[in-house]
């Protein structure tokens, strides 16, 4: 008989064996392409690894580098919904009218966030974030209480430093540049248009 060719792929990060965690994961994932009876199929892998990425550190950075990645070029070329890794998959739940499962993944990505709000909208834009931030009174430029580090693990790459500047917080992709209608205009033509808007304006009331 042929012998059984066994590959063992070990997770190490930091000297810690995140196997177990990637198993958890790849397991989400499966779970995430159905989108029948989510709360008996998400729940359960949800809360075991929201509980997770609280109280372990290092599974929390490990975590998050496995589900929110630095952000590339290509990642904001769409919204963060439409991406089909694990990423895309979970924003696209924070919309979800089930109010367990959007709430449990909401705070499970806030949480690879540190809770960090303008990390939050990177990752997931503010569109989809909104009803969280709402939800925690954080609507109003108000600050989570957290207990993590200062460190923040990590930098924009390059690319992504590219397309910052044009990329709409609320939608979290790029859009291309919009050239103003009043560019190349002389003052005098700006005036003359300004004069004409509050004469349709008037006309209105």
């Amino acid at each position: 008989a042929n012998p059984i060719k066994q590959i063992v792929c070990h997770h190490v990060y930091d000297k810690c064996d995140m196997t177990a965690v990637n198993q958890l994961l790849l397991f989400l994932d499966k779970r995430l392409d159905s989108q029948s009876n989510l709360i008996e199929n998400l729940l359960p892998v949800m809360t075991a690894l929201l509980r997770l990425v609280r109280t372990q550190r290092l599974i929390r950075k490990w975590t998050r580098q496995a589900v929110l990645p630095s952000l590339r070029g290509q990642d904001v070329m769409h919204r963060p919904e439409e991406d089909d890794r694990l990423r895309g998959k979970l924003c696209k739940l924070l919309t979800n009218p089930i109010t367990e499962v959007r709430d449990l993944v909401a705070e499970f990505l806030f949480v690879l966030c540190k809770q960090n709000i303008g990390r939050m909208i990177k990752y997931t834009g503010y569109g989809n974030a909104a009803g969280m931030f709402a939800n925690k009174g954080l609507l109003a430029g108000k600050r989570a209480p957290t207990d993590y580090s200062d460190e923040s693990g990590e930098s924009d790459t390059e690319e992504y430093a590219k397309y910052k500047p044009d990329i709409n917080p609320v939608t979290g992709c790029y859009e291309e540049p919009k050239v103003s209608p009043l560019e190349g205009m002389t003052e005098e033509q700006k005036e003359y248009e300004a004069i004409k808007l509050v004469n349709l304006v008037s006309q209105l009331t």
